[in-house]
């Protein structure tokens, strides 16, 4: 018996779920084995993480905004119901994604927490495979040739 919506991506979790795990462990890694990268204690590297994580809320809620217009979710495992290449869509395929990114680093810089950047490796390789190669997948089948040249288009990340 499957539990997959008919019309959604199929994902294997919520993309939230898999970059707060990345988070998560991160912290927990940075607990038991600490990295210290003596440089990350400078202020350029502080400010750079927080120049992330404003942009990861600007973009996330630019996007979110932008679907929410077009009136579709921003849920994989709901159904999708236009092809969004307006706003942030119209510079990257993935802008929720990205700030979820950006989010991740952010918060590696301004905690100078190494282990957060080691666990992205991880959350972006779950991120490819388990939703990102899904999602387009299911989106060229429900859209068709309008996706495929959105997809021409528009690079999957910047």
């Amino acid at each position: 018996m499957s539990f997959r919506r008919v019309d959604s991506a199929g994902v294997i979790m919520p993309p939230p779920l898999i970059y707060g795990g990345g988070i998560v462990l991160g912290a927990v890694l940075e607990w038991a084995v600490p990295l210290r990268v003596q440089v990350l204690q400078y202020l350029f590297f502080r400010g750079l993480g927080l120049i992330l994580l404003l942009g990861s809320v600007v973009v996330s809620l630019w996007a979110l905004r932008v679907l929410s217009a077009l009136g579709t979710s921003a849920d994989p495992n709901q159904p999708t119901l236009v092809v969004a290449d307006s706003g942030p869509f119209a510079f990257s395929r993935n802008p929720l994604y990205l700030s979820l990114t950006w989010l991740q680093l952010g918060l590696g810089l301004v905690l100078a927490w190494p282990w957060l950047w080691i666990t992205l490796v991880a959350v972006m390789w779950l991120m490819t495979h388990g939703v990102i190669d899904r999602e387009e997948q299911y989106l060229e089948n429900k859209f068709g040739v309008q996706y495929l040249n959105y997809k021409v288009r528009v690079r999957r990340w910047i």
